[in-house]
């Protein structure tokens, strides 16, 4: 059961943060690597590898069809 929970923990707290990088990202704000220093994530290259995983597509991607 405690296995199941933290993946619960883990899974909520990755689309919390990247739904906060998502809106950063559309409000134009800021830059790619500025939103994923927000969010927690220390290098630009893993925070796009995570965006990509949520969104399926690089954040910078996602700015431009998003425009």
């Amino acid at each position: 059961m405690k296995k199941n929970t933290n993946i619960m923990v883990f899974s909520f707290l990755f689309d919390y943060k990247m739904e906060v990088a998502r809106k950063l990202l559309e409000s134009g704000d800021y830059n790619v690597n500025e939103v994923g220093l927000r969010v927690g994530y220390s290098t630009g290259s893993h925070f796009i590898a995570a965006f990509k995983k949520k969104f399926g597509t690089t954040p910078k991607k996602y700015i431009s069809a998003s425009s």
